[in-house]
């Protein structure tokens, strides 16, 4: 099952960190070295207004805000346009490659008198560019080193431990941040996603802090948001629905609240009410493919495969007449027909999934080569021989699936990410239940992203297969529970329930 978002897989470090950004910019002078003493990140303009909008940006992105941060980033940049460290930060809000693979170079650019930590951190930001994770956790730490008394490098070093599955070295990061600076929501914001999708999961922590998240940031419609997330964790759509329906009443343009909104309509079966949320959202949105998006999973949870299909074809043919700059419609595009793709490879249809993929291949070639490096050159023809492997799979030709998924491992040798091979484990994965051979098939998943809801599905169902009933059982119920809305979970999520006696 391939990820929703073409660019996700290559930039899934970069943008990973967006929700952990942290501390709001200091004040005075730039200063170079690393000063134990330094709590903030010493970002630094000549002009005050520009400074004041980039720390309301920062305050916006602690908090979830990630519209309203991009406009404040914008804005900063608009009134000092050599602000490095805006363009830096403009570019954890982008919604394209080109536009994030553009701000990293521009922020890189207009540094020449910054501090360490911000030359640092722009160093850290080009690795993603290059999908070198390594090198990235390297640069992280050696901020956090650097700069022992900010909570703001703690959390984005755990943020990074954390999509590197290094669970435990980012859970003590987080907490770390909370000790460092009790009164910022940032550490907050990174310390509740953690308890709420890594391993071990505590719910009922998330929940504590997220109550006292939105008594910090009582205006803040992303902390009225982060409680909802909790509480729809848990099983309390109906608490989650009034939590977000708060977050609209809060800020009436963060069309954040109105998708979440209809996350809480759709898991309680409210299909119409959801739509309406998705479109109110999508009005509101600068990426207009995620309420096409999310609109088609009502279509899925409802047990409709092809109205969801439709809906995600032809919203990828309107958005060639949204207006919207080129560049950013093909990674929209690129949304819509991966999805469609996805549901085409669940049920096997091999004729929609290859004229489906002949239309993705070219906007992935595209959203790669935005990048502007080799490396991104290079994950565009692992992402083609993916595609190729998944076409295969589903016609049944697994010899040549096989030699599609190896020639993609291959191709990804050079690549220093600890990561890169989930995806051809997952190929193999599915290979190996086509042939029958569960332990090989579980074997493989297991080394697939075990972040994705859909390959706990498939070890589910291998281990379910291959005789290990417990260990299906309690990996469905996982699945049932995950309360989270993605193209993976709208595929699965009514079976698994029925399987269990939920529905």
């Amino acid at each position: 099952m391939k990820k929703n978002n073409g660019l996700q897989w290559v930039l899934a470090i970069s943008l990973g960190l967006v929700i952990h950004s942290c501390n709001s910019g200091g004040s005075g002078s730039p200063k170079s070295g690393a000063a134990p003493e330094v709590t903030e990140i010493p970002a630094y303009s000549n002009s005050k207004d520009a400074q004041s909008s980039f720390r309301e940006g920062m305050a916006a992105l602690d908090l979830g805000d990630f519209t309203k941060a991009r406009t404040l980033f914008t804005k900063a940049i608009q009134l000092d346009s050599s602000f490095g460290t805006a363009y830096l930060m403009k570019a954890n809000t982008a919604t394209s490659a080109k536009e994030y693979a553009d701000d990293i170079m521009s922020g890189k650019s207009h540094l020449d008198s910054a501090s360490n930590w911000e030359k640092m951190y722009g160093e850290y930001l080009a690795t993603n560019l290059a999908g070198d994770r390594i090198k990235g956790i390297g640069i992280l730490e050696k901020i956090a080193a650097a700069y022992p008394k900010a909570a703001r490098a703690q959390v984005d070093l755990a943020a990074a431990y954390s999509d590197n599955n290094q669970l435990d070295k980012a859970r003590a990061g987080y907490q770390k941040a909370v000790e460092l600076d009790p009164e910022w929501t940032g550490a907050y914001t990174g310390m509740i996603n953690d308890y709420l999708f890594n391993e071990p999961k505590d719910l009922k922590k998330a929940q504590e802090s997220a109550l006292k998240l939105v008594v910090m940031a009582p205006a803040s419609s992303g902390a009225a948001i982060t409680l909802g997330d909790c509480y729809r964790a848990q099983n309390d759509f109906s608490k989650a629905k009034e939590a977000y329906a708060k977050a609209v009443q809060l800020d009436g343009s963060a069309a954040a609240a109105y998708y979440k909104e209809g996350h809480a309509n759709t898991y309680l079966g409210n299909f119409d009410e959801a739509r309406k949320n998705y479109m109110d959202a999508g009005k509101r949105d600068v990426s207009p493919s995620f309420s096409i998006l999310n609109i088609a999973y009502t279509y899925l949870y409802g047990g409709d495969s092809k109205t969801a299909m439709k809906v995600l074809t032809d919203g990828a043919a309107k958005l060639d007449s949204s207006g919207n700059t080129p560049g950013k419609m093909v990674n929209e595009k690129s949304n819509c027909f991966t999805s469609a793709a996805n549901i085409a490879e669940h049920y096997g249809d091999a004729s929609a999934l290859k004229q489906l993929v002949a239309k993705i291949e070219p906007l992935n070639e595209q959203v790669f080569n935005d990048l502007g490096t080799a490396e991104g050159k290079i994950f565009g023809k692992a992402d083609l021989l993916g595609w190729q492997a998944r076409i295969a799979i589903a016609e049944g030709k697994l010899d040549e699936a096989k030699a599609k998924a190896e020639d993609m491992k291959s191709v990804l040798a050079s690549i220093k990410d600890d990561r890169k091979d989930e995806d051809y484990h997952y190929l193999m994965g599915v290979i190996s239940m086509r042939q029958k051979n569960f332990p090989d098939a579980i074997a493989h998943l297991e080394k697939g992203d075990r972040n994705r809801i859909y390959i706990k599905y498939l070890m589910a169902r291998a281990n379910e297969a291959g005789g290990n009933k417990d260990k299906a059982t309690a990996l469905y119920k996982e699945v049932a529970a995950y309360n989270f809305n993605d193209i993976g979970n709208a595929l699965v999520r009514n079976e698994v329930r029925k399987k269990l006696g939920m529905m």
